[in-house]
C-alpha cells in the first residue's frame, strides 16, 4: 500500500531540503547585503539584496512551518473528501428523489423482464402505476407484488401501530387492482408474507427503487433512491428481498 503524500519519506525529505536551502540563501543574501556598500543611480544594492534575502528567508521559514504543521492536515482533509465521495459513489445509489412520489418509472416498467413491487398494505404505488402495469401485461411480462399476509401477526401489528389506517381495506384494494389490470391473473401474482416490510421497493432487472419506512406518524414527503446492479447496496437489497420471500 502506497504512503499518503504527507507521510511519503521522499516528499518530506525534498520539502525539508527546499526549505533549508531557501533559509540559507536568505541568510547569505542578508549578510552580503549588509556588507556591501554600493550605490548606483541612487539605488542601494546592498539594502536591496538584504531585503531580497529577508524575503527568501521568510519564504523558507513559511515552507518549513507548512511542512511541519499544515501539510498533514491539508492532505488529510483532501483525502477524506476524495475517499468519502468515492465510497458514496461506489455504494450503488445512482439516483435520488427528495419526494418519492415524484419518481418516473416509465423507463423501467416497460423494459425490465422481471418486476417485483413490495409494500406493506397500501395500493397507492400500484394505483399510480396502473397504466404501466397494463403495458407490462400486454407485453406478457411477469410482475410480482409482495404485501403483508391478511390475518397474520404482521397485519395485527400494523393495525395497532397505524390506528387510523384500514389495513384489511388496503390489502383488499391491492387484490382489486390486480384483478382489474390482469383479470386472468396470468402475469401479475400477489405474494403475502408474514412480516412487516421495513421499506417499500420496486425491483427491476438492473436496479431497485427503495423508500425507507418512517418511525414517526403523520403524512409527509418521504425520500426515495435507486441503487444500480453490481454494487454493495444492490446486492444487499437483492439478498434481503430473497430472504423476505422465504417468510410467506
Amino acid at each position: 500500500m502506497s504512503s499518503s503524500p504527507e507521510h511519503a519519506p521522499l516528499v518530506q525529505s525534498k520539502s525539508a531540503e527546499v526549505a533549508l536551502k531557501l533559509a540559507l540563501i536568505g541568510l547569505v543574501a542578508i549578510v552580503l547585503g549588509n556588507a556591501i556598500e554600493f550605490k548606483l543611480w541612487k539605488i542601494d544594492f546592498g539594502q536591496n539584496l538584504a531585503g531580497i534575502g529577508a524575503l527568501v528567508l521568510i519564504i523558507g521559514v513559511l515552507q518549513w512551518f507548512f511542512d511541519r504543521h499544515v501539510r498533514s492536515t491539508f492532505f488529510a482533509e483532501i483525502r477524506e473528501e476524495i475517499l468519502g465521495s468515492s465510497h458514496a459513489a461506489n455504494s450503488g445509489i445512482c439516483d435520488f428523489f427528495a419526494n418519492s412520489r415524484s419518481v418516473d418509472f416509465s423507463e423501467y416498467f416497460t423494459t425490465s423482464s422481471s418486476l417485483m413491487i413490495g409494500v406493506n398494505y397500501s395500493g397507492k404505488l400500484i394505483d399510480n402505476c396502473i397504466d404501466l402495469l397494463r403495458e407490462r401485461t400486454a407485453k406478457e411480462l411477469q410482475t410480482t407484488i409482495v404485501a403483508v399476509r391478511p390475518g397474520s401477526h404482521a397485519e395485527t401489528f400494523l393495525a395497532q401501530d397505524y390506528a387510523t389506517a384500514d389495513i384489511p381495506a388496503g390489502l383488499r384494494k391491492i387484490q382489486e387492482l390486480v384483478e382489474h389490470i390482469d383479470p386472468p391473473r396470468q402475469y401479475i401474482s400477489v405474494v403475502h408474507v408474514a412480516t412487516v416490510l421495513r421499506y417499500s421497493f420496486v425491483r427491476f432487472d438492473s436496479r431497485i427503487w427503495v423508500v425507507i419506512g418512517t418511525n414517526g406518524l403523520g403524512r409527509r414527503a418521504v425520500p426515495g433512491f435507486f441503487v444500480s446492479s453490481g454494487t454493495p447496496w444492490f446486492n444487499h437489497f437483492v439478498q434481503d428481498i430473497d430472504l423476505l420471500l422465504e417468510r410467506q
